[in-house]
């Protein structure tokens, strides 16, 4: 007899939690090419396991890597989404503890008398345990938990996505600080250029082979250069305090270095780029993690159609005076076996139910997008990788034929065949295009940091 209560209670909580009315799981479509484009991009081919490369790897300066490491220690983003984690964790554990027994324990005492005192008063010492279970036959409490469950995956993925951002926000910042040094510095050095020119037009002015015209121009020239530089300080300002809040510190900051093309070790890719590897960025798993919490969800909201049945039992024990509270002729037992059949609430379940669905639709939509807004990430970066590099090569050669130019309009000058106006022009043309191979250089380590993060890189130590 009791090895058959015994089994019959195990196949009570065997039974217990083994339906479940959420819809299978299937990962959507990618609503995107199967393959990138690659046809005009020169890629070199890449070793195994590309796609895990971690950004130590990727920054190869030691002071870049510096940096973002001191980010992760300090940036407040990161430190707030490792909470977010915790608190998911805890949720989940909060939410996971309803599918078990419950044992509870209670003790009391009840004052009792007559209002006109014509009754003694007396005392009422009572204890005892609870035990209870819901059997959860149509799997609503693991629904919920298993929903609870996914948005801690989900977590755990924004978490990956901030630190990815964090490695790009610092690098690029680190770069836009080195760019703003820079053009600070040419534009220095461009205002020396042009006060050493004032000082030629000067002396060429007291011989009279030139007019005040020139003397103008050329002051006009310095005084535009110093409103350039101004402009660069505020720039330069702006990048450090920009980089100071990634870092989350204040501390001094780099001091200006040069370019070098191997701060950065070029993300290399296949011939033929799968879309697939959009599936292992952080966001996009985050996604889909949420799309198995919203099924999970519909399943919860399905079984509250069904009964609900729980089992209640306990013992106790009271008594009027405290040394026999505990005796055995005060104790009692009791076992509550409770069905629970929605029969009328307005439409409440149904409203649930539809209500998750609406949120497990929106969250397909929402995988979508961000598998989309992915490749678009991806795609641009590819496209860009060519296009930056031959307007380098263009503005390099350009800037080589200004130098001639530049030097070829200052000795016209100085014999008098041409203006002075020639050799302004040329004088501008050789800033602009000196900040705009600044600018490239920028827009290409910016383009490679884009194509590395948007692949999902930066996770991998």
């Amino acid at each position: 007899m009791f090895l058959l209560k015994r089994l019959s209670i195990s196949t009570v909580f065997i039974l217990a939690g083994c339906v479940s009315l959420a819809p299978d799981y299937q990962r959507p479509a990618a609503p995107v090419p199967q393959q990138f484009s690659l046809s005009r991009n020169g890629l070199t081919p890449a070793v195994t396991g590309y796609q895990d490369t971690g950004w130590r790897h990727f920054f190869t300066d030691p002071q870049v890597a510096g940096l973002i490491n001191e980010a992760l220690n300090n940036n407040r983003d990161l430190k707030m989404a490792a909470l977010k984690v915790e608190e998911a964790r805890a949720q989940f554990n909060v939410t996971d503890a309803d599918r078990y027994p419950q044992l509870n324990g209670s003790s009391g005492i009840t004052y009792s008398g007559g209002l006109k005192g014509d009754k003694p008063g007396t005392q009422q010492y009572d204890a005892g345990i609870a035990l209870s279970y819901d059997l959860d036959f149509f799997g609503k409490l693991r629904n919920m938990s298993e929903a609870d469950r996914q948005n801690y995956f989900a977590s755990e993925e924004a978490r990956r996505a901030v630190h990815i951002l964090l490695v790009s926000n610092v690098s690029q910042s680190y770069f836009n600080q080195q760019l703003a040094y820079k053009q600070l510095r040419i534009a220095r050095d461009t205002l020396k250029n042009y006060q050493q020119s004032l000082a030629f037009v000067e002396q060429q002015l007291v011989t009279g082979s030139t007019n005040v015209l020139a003397l103008e121009q050329a002051r006009g020239q310095i005084e535009s250069t110093r409103a350039e530089i101004a402009k660069r300080e505020g720039e330069l300002s702006q990048a450090n305090n920009a980089l100071q809040l990634v870092l989350g510190t204040y501390r001094a900051l780099p001091s200006e270095k040069d370019m070098n093309a191997s701060d950065i070790a070029p993300v290399k890719l296949p011939p033929h780029l799968s879309s697939e590897i959009l599936l292992q960025r952080p966001d996009i798993m985050e996604a889909e993690y949420q799309l198995k919490a919203a099924d999970a969800s519909i399943g919860a909201a399905r079984a509250a159609f069904f009964p609900s049945i729980s089992l209640t039992s306990g013992l106790s024990t009271s008594s009027t005076e405290l040394s026999s509270l505990f005796t055995p002729g005060s104790g009692m037992w009791n076992f509550i076996p409770k069905i629970e059949l929605p029969i009328f609430n307005a439409g409440r379940n149904k409203a649930n139910l539809k209500l998750a669905e609406i949120r497990q639709q929106q969250s397909v939509i929402n995988y979508e997008q961000k598998i989309q807004s992915a490749f678009k990430q991806v795609a641009d970066a590819l496209a860009l990788r060519d296009s930056i590099n031959q307007q380098l090569d263009a503005q390099q050669r350009y800037l080589n034929s200004l130098q001639i130019t530049l030097q070829r309009a200052r000795g016209l000058y100085s014999s008098g065949a041409v203006s002075y106006l020639n050799v302004l022009d040329a004088e501008r043309s050789l800033f602009s295009t000196q900040q705009n191979i600044l600018d490239l250089i920028y827009s290409r380590q910016v383009n490679e940091i884009n194509l590395f993060t948007a692949l999902g890189g930066g996770w991998v130590e």
